[in-house]
């Protein structure tokens, strides 16, 4: 990942994340549960940040973890590791301590910036992280870690000079789920991460004067989409959690132009409240409602759009090839059928900057019509998995990223996805691996056997469901495991339903069938 040439400094993300600041420096920049900050509140916080972190030895290529709530710290952190060209790891704030630990071993960071009781459990764990030379805390105190709030409130706030980077550099580390049950990094370069911005810029039209809100994490998706607005001098609002009461009045209070969520949230967004469908709340800035990350019911689109008007783009996309593979845009909402069914049920078509073919197991294009796995080609694909090779060469072959997801393509030219090559459940916009889950289930001492799959759900999108097993003469309880689930993985990853079987199905060659349990989810068995 050594770049054959060095750009010229100040041509790249830092650059483009300062014409925020030099075109509109008093303006609004971020909004979160605290308060707000002007676009010159955040360049000198970023830039007292930066220094701290260059005085800590941090270097270009050198990376940075943070475990943060949405908030305006969450950017500044990140403006600061970015304007020393070293590598920023978002880690998701509703990992379990195991998966942080792992993730932190794993990339090596030679800083960590968290919330204190993030701080406490790594700290408990200093001795498996010899690459941690400091830690700071964002929100309160831990012992041995800085305060984020006494070194952005005075010092030196001129900007360090701009750094040098190769465009194959690594930018970003971003852990996702794994087919080995272990979260995996995937890693991002100067050259992928700008293409990606700019390429959310385009796609959705974006202008100065557009109000972004933000619902879901900012480690996600929202990681390669804050930028966009922030080099264009918008404003963003930065909330910690969902909340349906909260968002309509966001949407009226701040005048909100843009906003994304999963499905499960407009779900609860129409069903919040009394009356929600037809709740008062002025949503007449809104311009734009993107929806993507799971899949979304077509009777709650059509439930969405007759209250929010067809203003709904959809997206399809992965971590591996971001952030906007595939769109359906507001005026390709239409009530038509197809051969593969409705055309609220696509996924639009993919981007300029992407080429997308269909293949079978041979790896050639299957015939039209026909179902296929998704490989993708373009200069926003990863530059492969942290510490993977194997890994890598797996999913990028002759330059396609193959995605492992399955789809056919209409006669109209839409994809509509048909289902996953691999088994990852999507709950509420989060993609939870079954083997993780079942690696945490085996390791209690009264599962012989146990197998996860996703079942689907009004709300949720899909919910996670576990089949058990018991040992001879046990007689393990369901709460008990999912109690064992809560403690080890992130809380979105514990089965909501586990059903105990006296042994799983397997298929022909003596593999559990998830296709049969599958079925039995579906009906509730």
């Amino acid at each position: 990942m050594t770049a054959p040439y060095v750009s010229p400094p100040g041509v790249g993300i830092d650059h483009l994340l300062r014409q925020g600041n030099a075109r509109v420096a008093d303006r609004i920049a971020l909004i979160d549960d605290q308060g707000s900050i002007t676009y010159r509140d955040a360049e000198q916080a970023s830039n007292r940040l930066a220094r701290w972190l260059a005085a800590r030895g941090v270097r270009r290529g050198d990376r940075v973890a943070l475990i943060l709530p949405n908030g305006t710290a969450f950017i500044v952190v990140e403006l600061a590791i970015l304007r020393l060209g070293a590598v920023k790891v978002p880690l998701n704030i509703r990992f379990a301590a195991p998966e942080v630990l792992y993730a932190l071993a794993d990339c090596a960071p030679a800083v960590l910036i968290a919330t204190p009781d993030y701080a406490r459990r790594v700290e408990a764990e200093r001795a498996r992280l010899p690459s941690l030379g400091g830690v700071m805390t964002v929100g309160g105190e831990a012992v041995g870690a800085t305060r984020y709030e006494e070194i952005v409130a005075s010092g030196d706030a001129s900007p360090l000079p701009a750094v040098p980077y190769g465009d194959n550099d690594p930018l970003l580390i971003r852990y996702t789920g794994g087919t080995t049950g272990r979260p995996k990094g995937v890693v991002h370069t100067h050259r992928s991460y700008v293409a990606v911005v700019l390429d959310v810029v385009r796609e959705n039209a974006l202008v100065e004067g557009d109000v972004a809100l933000h619902l879901g994490h900012l480690s996600h998706g929202l990681n390669f989409m804050w930028p966009a607005w922030y080099l264009l001098g918008a404003t963003q609002v930065l909330r910690e959690r969902f909340d349906a009461t909260a968002t309509w009045a966001d949407f009226a209070r701040h005048r909100v132009t843009w906003v994304y969520m999963v499905p499960t949230m407009i779900h609860m967004l129409l069903e919040g409240a009394p009356g929600a469908d037809d709740r008062p709340a002025d949503v007449s800035s809104l311009r734009c409602f993107t929806y993507a990350s799971a899949p979304m019911p077509v009777p709650l689109l059509r439930r969405a759009i007759a209250r929010f008007g067809n203003i709904f783009t959809q997206v399809y996309t992965l971590s591996e090839a971001p952030v906007i593979t595939t769109m359906m845009r507001p005026h390709e909402h239409l009530e038509t059928e197809n051969e593969c069914g409705p055309r609220l049920g696509s996924v639009g078509r993919e981007v300029p900057t992407f080429a997308l073919r269909l293949l079978d197991e041979q790896g050639r294009d299957v015939a039209p019509g026909a179902v296929g796995e998704i490989a993708v080609r373009s200069i926003n694909n990863m530059a492969g998995y942290w510490n993977l090779p194997e890994e890598t060469a797996r999913t990028l072959v002759d330059g396609w990223l193959r995605t492992g997801d399955m789809a056919r393509r209409a006669s109209d030219g839409f994809l509509h996805l048909a289902d996953r090559k691999k088994d990852i459940v999507i709950t509420g916009g989060f993609n939870v691996w079954p083997k993780e889950v079942e690696d945490a289930l085996l390791g209690h001492p009264d599962v012989a056997e146990a197998a996860v799959v996703g079942a689907p759900d009004e709300k949720w999108g899909e919910i996670v469901v576990a089949y058990v097993v018991a040992r001879a003469g046990r007689t393990p309880s369901a709460d008990a495991l999912v109690a064992r689930c809560a403690e080890l993985l992130a809380d979105y990853k514990k089965p909501r339903r586990v059903h105990f079987v006296d042994a799983l199905p397997l298929t022909p060659v003596g593999k559990v069938s998830r296709a049969n349990l599958r079925e039995r989810a579906r009906g509730g068995a």
